[in-house]
């Protein structure tokens, strides 16, 4: 998109913000005698570079603002339509578009991709009408569907795609699932009546695959990954640094057209002795395609400061993804202890059992399939310390994430052990583990939030980890100072490429509702 565009749609942003947010109130229209809701926010960040490499920027890297309306009307009891629209502008394009370093790294190339979010489906976030008659519940049009329990891994929760474009940075999981258009219905059968067995409901989600939005996944190459591309290595003796870097992808991706390659998926749900259960299946194409190194010779570029950066031709499809699986969750009446608070912690599991998934050997450059068990286990417990926080309780959160693939070796190359990709910058192992920590309390009567989140992937031996603070200066302005560092001790491996992303990130939010 170019300038001239940007200043229009800011234009028009300023002016549509100012209309709805003064007073900062929630919007009561009337539309035929019935009234009409409009919520939303606007978002300022600023996020600041801590290294200086080719791979990233020094100082301002990112300034991402986000403008989000929400709108809701019921014209009767059983009825309701839900629209909302966000736009995404990052205001770093512009303010270092002259910048030596961000030009000779080629970060103006990847604007189209993180400038504005200008595709129909970005700012046309959600749209459906919802019916409940009586024991059915009915949704249809653009919108979400979470299933699992886990937040900090995506095992269950397979039914919408992801916008990772931007990093690791938003651990907001809900601001990165995109809506895609669903038809979601519920059925509870309140003639059932067992003892054991309450609050039955049976769920089918049908995906008719009205317009295909893969994962936004973060890409290689300064030109198309932008700040958040991986630093990836390749040794060359030929070249003064003895190294070569991985550029940009050309790409070779079969997509599934409009209304083909339908999804499916069907859950179960009931409290079986005060457990949450649920018993899931699903069935649709994967949102991350599987890649192959293409036959042809790479194209090689020569960057500003004369490094080589390699750009392989890449195909690859959207594989099959068919699972059955279960989730539960309860509390743990037995682990209360009156003197940290005496308050139940909240179990949850979810684990699923996939057929015939499609990775790659990046040995052999080969497509390979095999069944995969993924499972994980979190328990959140507020807990009293007095010592650190005589008013408010901390929340303490550890997950623990388990991916095996059964059906491929686990022997051993020269190196290490065999690993397999299941999208360009993931490598597995036969076993592959991972746990996350998150920690969060209050003072000031709430208006303080400090947290502290780790998530240590042991299988690839690296570490992300958010530092972060919210005040809330009135129930409408928020801001939000955070620290984002990221470690890998295996070369091209975790978050070993993303070692120099490392950044301090101020945001503003303005709330009206």
């Amino acid at each position: 998109m170019d300038k001239k565009r940007v200043t229009v749609l800011t234009v028009v942003l300023i002016i549509a913000t100012a209309f709805w947010i003064s007073p900062a109130t929630a919007r009561e229209l009337l539309l035929f005698d019935e009234p009409l809701t409009v919520l939303g926010y606007v978002t300022q960040e600023a996020a600041f570079g801590l290294r200086n490499s080719y791979d990233t920027e020094p100082g301002l890297q990112s300034a991402l603002m986000n403008v989000f309306f929400e709108e809701e009307y019921r014209p009767l009891s059983q009825l309701k339509f839900y629209t909302s629209q966000k736009v995404s502008v990052d205001w770093a394009y512009q303010i270092n578009g002259d910048r030596d370093s961000w030009v000779e790294r080629g970060f103006n190339d990847s604007a189209s991709r993180y400038n504005v979010d200008d595709k129909y489906w970005q700012i046309l976030n959600e749209a459906h009408l919802t019916w409940t008659p009586g024991d059915f519940f009915f949704r249809i049009g653009k919108q979400i569907v979470s299933w699992g329990e886990v937040t900090a891994y995506r095992i269950m929760d397979q039914i919408n795609p992801v916008d990772y474009r931007r990093g690791f940075a938003d651990v907001e999981f809900e601001n990165t699932i995109i809506p895609i258009w669903l038809i979601r219905s519920e059925y509870y059968p309140r003639w059932v009546h067992i003892s054991w067995l309450q609050d039955l409901a049976l769920e089918w989600v049908f995906n008719p695959n009205v317009t295909w939005i893969p994962n936004q996944d973060i890409r290689f190459g300064n030109d198309d990954g932008g700040i958040w591309a991986p630093n990836i290595r390749v040794a060359d003796p030929t070249t003064p640094t003895g190294k070569d870097y991985i550029g940009s992808f050309l790409y070779n991706i079969d997509k599934p057209g409009a209304f083909r390659q339908f999804g499916n998926a069907l859950r179960i749900k009931g409290v079986v002795e005060d457990t949450i259960l649920t018993l899931n299946y699903y069935n649709a194409l994967d949102h991350s395609p599987i890649l192959a190194t293409g036959s042809q010779p790479p194209i090689v570029t020569i960057a500003e400061d004369g490094r080589l950066d390699i750009h392989e031709f890449e195909f690859g499809h959207y594989p099959r993804l068919q699972y059955v699986g279960m989730t539960a969750s309860r509390d743990l009446p037995f682990l209360k202890y009156t003197p940290i608070g005496g308050i139940a912690p909240v179990f949850r599991f979810e684990t699923f059992y996939a057929f015939k998934e499609t990775f790659l050997n990046p040995t052999t450059n080969i497509f390979v399939q095999s069944d995969e068990l993924r499972m994980g286990i979190g328990i959140d417990w507020k807990i009293k310390w007095n010592l650190l926080n005589p008013k408010a309780f901390f929340t303490i959160s550890p997950e623990f994430i388990f991916r095996h693939l059964t059906d491929l070796p686990s022997g051993v190359k020269p190196g290490g052990e065999v690993q397999y990709e299941d999208t360009a910058t993931n490598f597995l192992k036969r076993n592959n583990y991972q746990w996350t920590l998150s920690i969060s309390t209050t003072y000031l009567n709430a208006k303080l939030s400090p947290s502290i989140y780790w998530w240590r992937d042991c299988t690839q031996k690296s570490d992300f980890y958010r530092f972060q603070v919210t005040y809330a200066w009135s129930s409408h302005w928020l801001a939000t100072l955070g620290l984002v560092l990221l470690d890998g001790q295996r070369k091209n491996i975790g978050f070993e490429p993303f070692d120099n992303k490392n950044y301090i990130d101020l945001k503003v939010t303005y709330k009206w509702s």
